[in-house]
């Protein structure tokens, strides 16, 4: 363990000491990791309110077995007050990025990554009778939004997880862990504008 690392260096988004307070000071790391709780990162959680409510979805039946919670990539059981706080947290945060110090006088990035998909848009499809029948092609959303310069661009190259993480360890300047070492893991050059 690095010195200092320990969950109770975890803190709440409100409050003395919490995320917008820390942000309107200024006074934050050189990277942040900000991971919203169950009801506003759009997971919910069971028998919650109407906006912390998990998604129902449908149940499908497959060799005799009742899965719950399937969408396939349809509105088929969202919670709509779920996807509403999500959003709204969402908005929050980059508001509270964007009006500190920090945006303003540092170089900075926001890296947004939603970690599940709802598998639509998918290339092709699994055999009938596999119950997501695109699990294989989990595609997510990834924006990334430096303060320097407004880059718009849509990258047409294939990124996964270690991508980001071999970027950021580059931008720090720290070795590869895991797969991030691979060699077939690519830089994120394009979306943050370097090399």
């Amino acid at each position: 363990m690095f010195p200092g690392s320990s969950l109770a260096n975890i803190r709440p988004f409100d409050g003395a000491g919490g995320l917008y307070s820390d942000l309107a000071t200024g006074r934050v790391p050189a990277f942040s990791y900000i991971v919203p709780n169950q009801c506003d990162d759009q997971h919910g959680q069971d028998n919650a309110d109407a906006f912390c409510q998990e998604d129902q979805g449908v149940t499908v039946t497959i060799g005799g077995t009742a899965y719950t919670g399937n969408t396939f990539g349809t509105q088929a059981g969202l919670n709509p007050g779920l996807s509403l706080q999500a959003d709204t947290t969402l908005e929050r945060i980059v508001k509270a990025i964007h009006a500190s110090p920090v945006w303003r006088e540092h170089g900075a990035v926001i890296v947004i990554v939603w970690d599940e998909s709802d598998y639509s848009g998918t290339a092709r499809e699994l055999p009938a009778g596999t119950l997501y029948q695109s699990q294989l092609q989990n595609r997510v959303p990834l924006t990334v939004e430096p303060n320097e310069r407004v880059l718009g661009v849509h990258s047409q190259q294939f990124y996964d997880s270690f991508s980001l993480l071999k970027s950021l360890e580059g931008a720090f300047g720290l070795r590869c862990l895991n797969h991030a070492c691979d060699a077939g893991v690519e830089v994120m050059s394009d979306l943050f504008g370097g090399t």
